[in-house]
Order: C-alpha cells, then structure tokens, then sequence
C-alpha cells in the first residue's frame, strides 16, 4: 500500500492505526482483503468531502494504463490492487475518528477487493474464458455493506453498533445481541441507491471502471 504525496500526518497515522485494528479484530475475510491491500501497490488518498461527494471512494488510478496492462499482460490480484485507489473524506476521520476510518477502509476495501477480482479476470481472459468477474453495482455494495456489518458485529463496541443500528446494516435480536440484517441492507440499498435484486442492479464493475474486454 502507498500513500499520495502531501497527506497531513494525523490522516496517515489513522489509516495505519486503522489496518492494524482490521488485522487484529477484523473477520477471517477482512484480515486476508488488508493483508492483499498491504501487500499491494494500493494508493490510499485523502481529500476534503466536498471533493469526492462521499465518505470514502474507490476507483482506478489511471483507468488507460489498467486497460493496457489487461491486454498486454496476465496480472494476479495483488497487481491488480495496485491499480486501485481509495479516497477517505477528511471529515470521515475529523469526525467519525477511528470509528470512521475503520468502517471506511473496510467497506471501500471490499470494493478495491472486487474491482482487484474484476482487473485480474479480465487480463486472463485468453486464458480462462469462464472465470470471468464482473458483478453488478447491487451486487458490489450488498457485499461491501454485508462486511460493514460483519466488521461492527466483530468490534461489539456501542458507537459501532449503533451506527450500524441506524443504517440499517444491523437489528437486535429478541435476546439482545446485534446481527447482520439483510433484510435490512436489501431496503437500504434501494432507498439509497435504487437497486434490488429483481429489478434495477445497475452497472457492471467493468462500466463503473471503463474496462475493455482482452
């Protein structure tokens, strides 16, 4: 992982202390997703919110050179990675402290996982025609919100229950301990987002991306 150039110091220190608080109390799934991250040429940005409209983003570094690099080469996942950024909003870590970056670099680290996946399917498309990874939009952020809630589930502290609590992400169960509530996650992501499973799922990971086939 690499950071851009001219990130104030208190960002840095909250991503590394955020990694390691994943590595350490984080699922199985979301150890092995920070450790490929880790591993990899990962760019990690941070900007004002008021630059990327969100808490966080992922996308491709220079999507012309990613499609190159698909035609002309067969990447394995952590090359692929290093075709990803990630961008966390100062406000996420100025506010939400770790909380926020934590829950930010775990659900946007699903997606640079997904889009790693994708990049790499396509760049051994001549080689394995049926192992082709291209999920839908719904599909992308029903597994991103699914390990958010896993991730709060995990750390069982109250600011990140409740928070998944009101996202939706979560429900209490008669007994009392919080779970993943999928239920909950299906309306979340059409109120918020228009998608559903049956209906809208919106765009392939290789058109949000601008990816060409090999």
């Amino acid at each position: 992982m690499k950071f851009e150039k001219g990130i104030d110091e208190k960002y840095l220190k909250s991503v590394n202390d955020a990694f390691d608080t994943i590595l350490e109390d984080g699922t199985e799934v979301q150890k092995e997703i920070a450790r490929l991250i880790l591993d990899s040429n990962m760019l990690i940005r941070v900007k004002p919110v008021r630059k990327i409209n969100a808490s966080g983003q992922t996308g491709l570094i220079d999507p012309g050179s990613t499609n190159d690099r698909i035609e002309e080469e067969h990447l394995g996942l952590r090359e692929a990675l290093g075709e990803v950024y990630i961008v966390i909003a100062e406000e996420t870590i100025d506010t939400g402290g770790q909380r926020g970056c934590e829950g930010t670099l775990v659900h946007e680290g699903r997606h640079a996982y997904d889009f790693a996946r994708t990049i790499e399917s396509f760049s051994n498309a001549d080689i394995k025609p049926l192992s082709i990874v291209d999920p839908t939009l719904y599909e992308l952020e029903l597994e991103a919100h699914r390990t958010s809630g896993d991730y709060m589930v995990c750390i069982n502290k109250d600011e990140y229950l409740d928070e998944g609590l009101g996202l939706m992400i979560l429900s209490r169960t008669e007994s009392g301990p919080c779970v993943v509530d999928d239920g909950g996650i299906h309306r979340r992501l059409l109120e918020s987002y228009g998608l559903s499973p049956d209906g809208n799922q919106g765009p392939r990971a290789s058109e949000l991306l601008g990816l060409d086939p090999k």
